[in-house]
């Protein structure tokens, strides 16, 4: 897995949240191109529903739509969000 910074937009392109910090796991799809997983941990959880899709812009300029797996609480009382 990789830690990278990334900024979250929603389906309009308006910014949700920047500077996250996104922990991801890339592989190789079967038809050749990359999926992505993991998660991250905004200051608000508000408006991230499970089943929603975003686009996540990477640091290091790869985007790709995400589409929530999950919202889970964490022992610090932040949301962590799967995809």
């Amino acid at each position: 897995m990789d830690y990278l910074r990334g900024n979250l937009f929603d389906t309009e392109g308006q910014t949700r949240f920047e500077g996250l910090e996104v922990i991801i796991e890339t592989r190789t799809a079967s038809g050749g191109g990359e999926e992505w997983s993991g998660y991250f941990e905004p200051p608000t959880a508000s408006g991230l529903i499970s089943g929603e899709v975003f686009r996540l812009v990477l640091e290091d300029g790869r985007a790709r739509d995400i589409e929530i797996k999950a919202v889970e609480a964490t022992g610090s009382g932040r949301a962590r969000i799967l995809f």
